[in-house]
């Protein structure tokens, strides 16, 4: 098997766990006796987890090269992140989502360094393509978890059986990648140079909206149009087919236009969905607005790697470690702000918040200007 072609399993296997979470979290809120904002306080453990990893995964990076980083992402995400699912209490909740967090970023920072080595070697664009797969293994996985509530498998033993069969595939692919040095930065301290803080900032808020919508579209179609729980759970799936299928156009869009340029458009599609989503009168253009807020958020991330990865003064394991916990912390800290917002007015009400954070990332999308 090629670097490409591992490197593209890789990044299908390691969310499928991730996926098999997110259907999983109200049962868990059940069982927890948990209300809507107690939820939200305990799923903000995992972004401070993510955070508390920013501080020692460049380094870790730098140490370890990618194979064993991918070893040490595999055997750690294996291992914790099953654990919130035997919660017993908001509070246990909160503790174990930081640890799943922690072994979440580890993950994710294997994934994007190794990714940024291959690409950078390569004579072809990978990036946007293999958070295709990424994409694509979210779904499986929440797939995964619908099948395991539906036949009243308990979260705990689902995420167990998923971790069982995925951390050893995951390992045994990751061993078969080149063994990159990760190269150390030309100088350590100094702080964060302006690009790096600018499209680090626009790639929260891509995440922050895909993780909004990973979590509220089902709540939203429910709320607003009284959809069936099937045509409900439908939406995250449109999400998520429109977001893979925008990262696989993404390569050969990127070898044909300027990243700016591809950024900005796909920033504008993103506020059409969001558009679409507030003020759809019908649930047909509710989907409408999903479908085009997905595909507008798809390459967000991907370019950004690719960006912050030829930024020079510190490594690129780096910038790439300081992107990705940025990237997920907006991920994991949108669906909690969005919970919150809605408690108080409504779901739309709650979806609008992102319509000023998209009009952010419209602006510094010229950031990654001749840097990928």
């Amino acid at each position: 098997m090629t670097n490409i072609a591992a490197t593209r399993w890789i990044f299908f296997l390691q969310p499928l766990i991730l996926g098999a979470w997110f259907p999983r979290i109200p049962q868990v809120q059940d069982a927890l006796g948990l209300s809507a904002g107690q939820l939200a306080f305990a799923l903000m453990g995992m972004p401070l987890g993510l955070l508390t990893a920013l501080a020692f995964g460049a380094r870790l990076a730098e140490a370890l090269g990618t194979r064993r980083l991918l070893m040490a992402a595999a055997l750690t995400q294996g291992a914790l992140f099953p654990l919130p699912a035997f919660a017993w209490s908001g509070e246990s909740l909160f503790a174990l989502l930081a640890i799943a967090g922690l072994a979440l970023a580890l993950a994710e920072l294997g994934l994007n360094v190794t990714a940024s080595e291959v690409e950078a070697r390569s004579e072809a664009h990978i990036m946007n393509g293999c958070h295709g797969f990424w994409s694509l293994g979210v779904l499986a996985g929440s797939i995964l978890g619908v099948l395991s509530a539906s036949f009243g498998i308990a979260p705990g033993i689902s995420l167990l059986g998923v971790s069982l069969v995925m951390t050893p595939v995951f390992a045994l692919i990751g061993r078969g990648i080149t063994d990159y040095a990760v190269p150390a930065p030309e100088k350590r301290g100094g702080g964060l140079s302006r690009p790096l803080v600018l499209i680090s900032l626009f790639a929260f808020g891509i995440a922050l909206s895909e993780g909004a919508m990973a979590d509220w579209s089902a709540v939203y179609l429910t709320d607003e149009f009284a959809a069936s729980p099937g045509l409900a759970g439908a939406g995250y799936t449109v999400f998520a087919l429109f977001v893979a299928a925008a990262r696989f156009l993404g390569d050969p869009l990127k070898a044909r236009m300027a990243v700016e340029k591809l950024a900005i458009g796909f920033s504008l599609v993103a506020l059409v969905g969001v558009g679409f989503v507030v003020a759809a009168p019908q649930i047909g253009f509710g989907f409408l607005g999903i479908a085009l807020l997905g595909f507008g958020v798809a390459l967000g991330f991907p370019l950004a790697v690719s960006a912050v990865s030829a930024l020079p003064g510190r490594s690129s394991a780096g910038n790439v470690a300081i992107l990705t916990q940025m990237a997920l912390c907006g991920f994991l800290v949108g669906p909690p702000m969005i919970g919150l917002i809605a408690e108080h007015s409504s779901m739309r009400v709650g979806l609008g918040a992102l319509v000023p954070v998209l009009l952010i990332t419209l602006v510094l999308a010229r950031q990654l200007r001749a840097r990928a």
